[in-house]
């Protein structure tokens, strides 16, 4: 919403109405960004019932048993979450993962169960007021930018009752092996080619010819100068040195556990050298965790441990979630200048490896569990699907024990470009290039459409 894309649109004479579930909050931000959105509306207030769940949630474990036995990667039932509160979800999901295995086996069966979930959606009592809305809007085309989200399989099935186009994004490059894609559309629109060929793979009855590789406008941002701040002034506003070598440390959220503990173990052994030629960290954290996981280590190492916090909001007062916490455009040239102003990354597995190499920049992958015995394996997390796209290349840098912290953060500084020397070709696989385009790529492709 804070790209270009839909300014691209409107060049392509477009106008261009929001159908959301979002916060008034973020909704204000918006707008600050897209004046020109002619018509902003809520969809109506949507609770899935347990049935449509049912079919869901048993679909889901079923294509993760298949993709898993596909792609040959047991990694992938780690995205079947089953630790749910209260004893009725429990229950439902038990019962998922028996109808799930038992119809793992038969695609047709995992279609038919797809059916059932939309002939459930159907039969929703929201269905009546989206068609209320669709009266006033009328839509010539509908895209759903979140293709995970439940709220959005009822507006595609009254899109499709009114025989109205739809597509949806893929938006993160780890979702397709995920099974959370809940509604079938006209077009799907992802990252790469490689995305696409995963796509068609994990779903047959998704033909090759309605799925448009346009990229995605998440790196678009790099290119603005509007968002460029120089260096002196950005580092001196958050307390860093702009003569100083400087490591940016990004976490994870809390289903990573041990962020606090590599950042301790960084802490620890940069404190072993000289402040004159000490490198700085600037530590930025997962945007929705606002835990205190990370005080008693930025407290213990804060001559040296810059934390600048990511500039994203609660839409409500209740939540830490990505579906309630929304980022802030002052966000983007806080991350912007980040990535500009640092000269490597260290993290835990982060897409945030591909943003550093915008820029041609190292990343340093940990790769060790830094509590012995933990049952979080680090080894199980490199193994995700996402990763396979690592094969044969040198891409990163690899941290494979606290004792490798200096020594690998000596090379990023003084040979960064002998660091990853395939970073660049690991993103091309990644995403398409060039990456300024994707905006347009993506306006044009649905004005060619309508």
């Amino acid at each position: 919403m804070y790209s270009s894309f839909i300014a691209e649109l409107e060049k392509q004479g477009s106008k261009v109405m929001l159908y959301h579930q979002i916060s008034e909050k973020a909704i204000e931000e918006v707008k600050l960004v897209q004046p020109n959105i002619v018509l902003i509306k809520q969809i109506p207030a949507f609770i899935e019932s347990p049935k449509a769940r049912l079919w869901r949630e048993s679909n889901v474990y079923a294509r993760l048993l298949r993709n898993k036995k596909i792609l040959s990667n047991n990694t992938i039932m780690a995205f079947w979450n089953n630790k749910v509160k209260g004893w009725k979800k429990r229950v439902l999901l038990e019962i998922s993962e028996i109808l799930g295995s038992a119809i793992s086996s038969s695609y047709k069966a995992i279609l038919k169960f797809d059916k059932l979930h939309e002939k459930e959606i159907a039969r929703s009592k929201i269905i009546s007021k989206i068609e209320k809305d669709f009266d006033v809007f009328n839509p010539d085309f509908v895209l759903n930018l979140h293709q995970r989200a439940p709220i959005s399989a009822p507006v595609i099935v009254v899109a499709k009752k009114r025989k109205i186009k739809t597509a949806t994004v893929i938006f993160s490059w780890d979702n397709v092996p995920k099974a959370r894609l809940i509604s079938r559309y006209d077009r799907y629109f992802v990252w790469s080619e490689l995305m696409k060929s995963e796509l068609c793979l994990l779903y047959p009855e998704i033909k090759n010819d309605n799925v448009e590789v346009v990229g995605t406008p998440q790196f678009e941002f790099y290119f603005q100068d509007k968002l460029f701040r120089a260096k002196e002034d950005f580092f001196k506003e958050y307390g860093l040195n702009p003569n100083k070598k400087t490591i940016c440390f990004s976490a994870n959220d809390s289903s990573s556990p041990y962020e606090q503990n590599y950042l301790e173990d960084l802490g620890s052994e940069l404190s072993k050298i000289d402040g004159d030629i000490r490198p700085q960290v600037l530590f930025r954290r997962c945007p929705v965790d606002k835990s205190d996981r990370f005080d008693e280590v930025l407290k213990k190492y804060k001559s040296f441990i810059f934390p600048i916090d990511p500039d994203w909001r609660l839409g409500s007062n209740h939540s830490n979630s990505f579906s309630i916490t929304y980022p802030s455009y002052n966000d983007l040239q806080l991350l912007v200048n980040t990535i500009r102003h640092c000269d490597a990354v260290i993290n835990f597995g982060s897409t945030m490896a591909h943003d550093f190499a915008v820029f041609q920049k190292p990343c340093l992958y940990l790769n060790y569990d830094p509590i012995n015995n933990s049952v979080y394996k680090v080894e199980d997390v490199y193994k995700f699907q996402h990763f396979k796209s690592l094969d044969e290349l040198d891409a990163v840098g690899w941290i494979n024990h606290k004792n490798e912290i200096i020594e690998k953060i000596k090379q990023v500084i003084e040979n960064p470009n002998q660091v990853g020397k395939d970073k660049k070709v690991w993103m091309k696989k990644i995403v398409k290039y060039p990456l300024q385009d994707c905006s347009e790529n993506l306006a044009k492709t649905i004005s060619n459409l309508v």
